[in-house]
């Protein structure tokens, strides 16, 4: 507290890491104060005052009787600011007497108002700032259920845009072989379409399966089917997705989450069909693009990529993706699938990063402790494929924790204990622990899980599912 002209009020919290990273956005917050006593509160009159002051969510006009107890002021949550371990708030506070009419209340008085005697402790009872904010958990929730929830948007002509619902069947035997890719074309924005985008998709599918593929293993063949049942597929619930609502577009592009794509057999005449006048524009076209730019140039430094760099080009070639600007204008003459072609490309490129990042995450850790036998985070897959009800994935990467703990762990292990250490110092002076300390997971994150249930298909997010960070316990 700093007594001026104005009450200036500074609180803080210091917490952990942990729940600094499970606390989200503030909604609102109160600071409550245990009134003292006052000058003529016991001739039953009540008291009006206005409180102003950067900090407040408003200026307030309050009215004190007698039996009051408590004042509470509502706080700009705003104005908190924080950082992974730290909440700061600040507040400056000017108390009028008379509903705001009168003068300024003097020091003492604001003294005794604001902070009221503890009898019992022969002190003075500070403030309190109360606040309330949702948890990460519930912040998740409610945009996993706002990307859910239909669209109230119309196009502009009043209608929403409609599409059938693609009519699923078992795949046939003696699927068509995979095309080989030709020479790729340079103008790729205003060339005709090479195969339309049964093509397209059948090549995409080939590039995704050699980029996430181990240079130890071939690319993994397409099973005969996911063990779908098809008939509970045809069944389930879908979404309308309006093309021509900008909103929905950009939210589409946007997002970067896991995306599923029921496809008919007949893929590419559905998507000519039916979603060849999509026609993103503006904004909109320039965020595809410049998304798509990004995770290129963040990819092409992959082994992988640069070994299948001429199956890229070629998936280029029907997309909408400018070489120059003279090209630009061409483009737009173009069929509008191309730009559908480019956010399928977007979508793709972007899952085969995610996997690269967490991939190249574990190899720094194990170059940079490869001469040093530590507890450290490796690589590991999980194949699900005897798992019948699960749809995707079918392998992930779990990754697991290795290696022995010994002292010191302050340079080897950042996710240590004072117990640990203790316990690592008795081994070592040769006394017998029934429970030596191990190397554990100390840090998970989520996994995206799609399976069959009673109820039909499903999508969740299971918890603690991919070891993140290692540690000694």
């Amino acid at each position: 507290v700093q007594w001026e002209a104005q009450v200036k009020l500074r609180f803080q919290l210091v917490f952990q890491a942990e729940v600094g990273r499970a606390l989200g956005e503030l909604q609102a917050a109160v600071m409550l104060f245990y009134l003292g006593q006052r000058e003529g509160r016991g001739s039953g009159h009540p008291q009006e005052l206005l409180v102003t002051g950067p900090g407040l969510a408003r200026d307030q006009r309050l009215c004190l009787s007698r039996d009051t107890q408590y004042l509470a002021l509502a706080a700009a949550a705003a104005s908190v600011t924080r950082s992974a371990e730290r909440l700061r708030f600040s507040a400056s506070l000017t108390i009028h007497g008379g509903a705001g009419a009168g003068a300024p209340l003097p020091r003492t008085e604001v003294q005794q108002l604001l902070f009221g005697s503890d009898e019992k402790c022969f002190t003075r009872m500070t403030p309190v700032l109360l606040l309330l904010a949702k948890s990460r958990q519930q912040e998740e929730e409610e945009l996993e259920e706002d990307a859910l929830a239909p669209s109230s948007y119309l196009s502009a002509e009043g209608v929403v845009d409609t599409a059938p619902y693609p009519q699923l069947s078992p795949p046939q035997a003696g699927t068509e072989e995979l095309l080989t890719p030709t020479a790729p074309s340079q103008a790729n924005t205003s060339s005709p379409v090479p195969g339309g985008s049964a093509q397209f998709l059948t090549i995409l599918t080939r590039f995704i399966r050699q980029l996430l593929s181990s240079s130890s293993e071939p690319p993994p063949q397409p099973s005969a089917h996911h063990w779908l049942d098809f008939e509970v597929m045809e069944t389930l619930p879908h979404q309308l997705l309006n093309l021509s609502e900008e909103a929905a577009l950009e939210r589409l592009v946007q997002s970067e989450e896991p995306s599923v794509l029921l496809l008919a057999q007949d893929s590419g005449a559905v998507l000519e069909q039916h979603l060849g006048d999509w026609q993103p524009e503006g904004t909109v076209l320039q965020l595809l693009l410049g998304k798509l730019q990004v995770v290129i140039q963040e990819l092409r430094d992959i082994p992988a990529f640069q070994a299948n760099a001429a199956l890229f080009q070629h998936l280029l070639t029907f997309c909408y993706y400018p070489a120059g600007p003279g090209q630009a204008e061409a483009a737009e003459r173009g069929p509008g699938s191309r730009k559908l072609r480019t956010l399928l490309l977007l979508k793709a490129l972007q899952s085969v990063r995610a996997r690269w990042q967490e991939r190249r995450k574990v190899q720094r850790q194990n170059r940079s402790a490869r001469h040093q036998a530590h507890c450290r985070l490796q690589e590991l897959t999980i194949d699900l494929r005897d798992r019948h009800f699960i749809v995707m994935p079918t392998v992930y990467a779990a990754n697991n924790c290795e290696g022995p703990c010994r002292l010191p762990l302050s340079t080897r292990v950042p996710s240590y204990f004072s117990h640990t250490v203790l316990l690592l110092g008795m081994q070592e002076r040769g006394s017998q622990l029934r429970r030596a300390p191990c190397c554990v997971p100390v840090r998970y994150s989520d996994q995206l899980i799609i399976s069959l249930s009673s109820d039909g298909l499903e999508i969740r997010k299971f918890p603690n599912m991919v070891a993140e960070e290692c540690g000694c316990r």
